[in-house]
């Protein structure tokens, strides 16, 4: 394999508005990481149905579904910090709400799938427009450093500190967790007032006047028309599929399988943040060093070992192991292939390409989901790991055969991503198929 040349690493810093959304982002991923445990061990407690404990998991995904398209539309008329407050705030209303039904005792498992659903949908606006807004304040050379950054401090809060302190303070008072939840978002949304300057798709250009379905169109064919995202967006959608089918119903996986205890299940997660964590910091380099095609594909390789490996053998020390190298290979994916769509996609398609691109990434999710409760009632809770592991290497085979060091410098040139912008402006001949 051929190494792809790569620029020096820059030395210049990033700028005082990328750190202060980076502390709105890790504030507010603190709560995450508390919620992530505190959730999914909420239902458990109102219920041992693997069917219904998925159904937490499919409404929290579905919006990535059926409302991606049109949100990355909304989001590129839209100033994408206003977007950021609004959805923080929606977000700590819910929670809010939850945690008062929490400590008056009148939560049901109905409830966490409304809470799920909602919780979702705020999520697509806030992760289409975080994403659009961190290249508005961040140079292009330095994108992968920020990213790995926001990345290192997610992990670091959510995974490492919201995790375990989530599975404690859910056994000091279920409500605790999802009040602090709450509170984390309206500290977020304080942080990122501060932010100056308006984040419309590019400054001074209007907003668009089209339509909302043409427009959509416009991020789809771009999208469709671009091979090595369409190859990225595919391979990733597949592998989530894969991995959500395990992943929705990990805490009964975890405590009928591994014997782990309430508590033990926060470590169980805080444990990911290991990997994780080595993955944001050391991302850049690893790109670096073997090429940012040749992360992509190990990525995929470890994927496919460490869900196998995990269904094989169910314990938990080795359970916790495979969760530690699959976060970090996880994590290497994001930093790489977040960093190249900032780089490729035109910033004023940025929002509806996002949101396309995530539409097949992360739109598997709820079928996941699903596909995953129902294998898990009819053959027993370690078959998901074995067949989602056949979703990822269909992922892998269709990566080998289209990602390469060429086609992904190709890709990043500037030249060629003004050729697609430039193609979106011509009409396209009438088709012939």
């Amino acid at each position: 394999m051929s190494r792809q040349p790569r620029p020096p690493r820059s030395t210049a810093r990033l700028p005082g508005a990328y750190w202060r959304l980076w502390s709105a982002s890790t504030v507010s991923n603190l709560g995450d990481g508390i919620f992530l445990v505190a959730l999914p061990l909420l239902a458990a407690r109102l219920t041992r149905s693997a069917v219904s404990i998925s159904l937490v998991a499919a409404a929290a995904t579905l919006p990535w579904l059926i409302l991606s398209l049109p949100i990355g539309t909304i989001i590129d008329r839209s100033d994408r910090k206003r977007i950021l407050l609004v959805a923080d705030t929606i977000r700590a209303i819910v929670i809010g709400v939850l945690a008062v039904l929490a400590a008056t005792g009148h939560v049901r498992i109905w409830m966490l799938w409304i809470t799920a659903l909602a919780l979702g949908i705020a999520e697509v606006f806030f992760d289409n427009a975080s994403q659009a807004l961190v290249p508005a304040v961040v140079p292009a050379e330095l994108l992968e450093r920020g990213n790995g950054r926001l990345y290192a401090a997610e992990i670091l809060a959510n995974l490492f500190i919201g995790a375990p302190l989530g599975s404690v303070l859910f056994a000091a008072a279920i409500w605790l967790p999802f009040g602090i939840d709450a509170a984390s978002f309206v500290l977020a949304v304080l942080l990122i007032l501060p932010i100056r300057g308006s984040f419309q798709a590019r400054a001074g250009d209007p907003v668009p006047s089209g339509s909302l379905v043409n427009e959509t169109r416009q991020g789809i064919r771009w999208l469709w028309d671009h091979p090595l995202l369409r190859t990225l967006a595919i391979a990733l959608g597949l592998s989530n599929l894969g991995f959500q089918m395990a992943q929705a119903v990990f805490v009964l996986f975890a405590a009928e399988r591994l014997g782990v205890s309430e508590r033990g299940f926060g470590i169980l997660l805080g444990l990911m943040g290991v990997g994780a964590l080595l993955g944001a910091l050391l991302g850049e380099r690893i790109a670096a060093h073997i090429g940012r095609a040749g992360a992509i594909r190990g990525t995929l390789i470890t994927w496919f070992i460490t869900m196998t490996a995990t269904g094989l053998f169910p314990v938990t020390w080795f359970v916790a192991l495979m969760a530690i190298v699959e976060s970090m290979a996880a994590t290497v994916w994001n930093v790489v292939v977040v960093s190249l769509r900032q780089q490729i996609v035109p910033t004023e398609l940025f929002g509806r390409v996002n949101s396309v691109y995530r539409w097949f990434a992360w739109g598997t999710l709820p079928i996941g989901s699903v596909i995953g409760g129902q294998v898990a009632r009819a053959y027993g809770l370690r078959a998901p790991y074995f067949i989602g592991a056949v979703f990822v290497f269909i992922a892998l085979v269709l990566v080998l055969r289209n990602v390469t060091a060429a086609s992904i410098e190709r890709a990043s040139s500037t030249e060629s991503s003004l050729d697609y912008a430039l193609a979106l402006r011509t009409p396209a001949p009438p088709s012939i198929t």
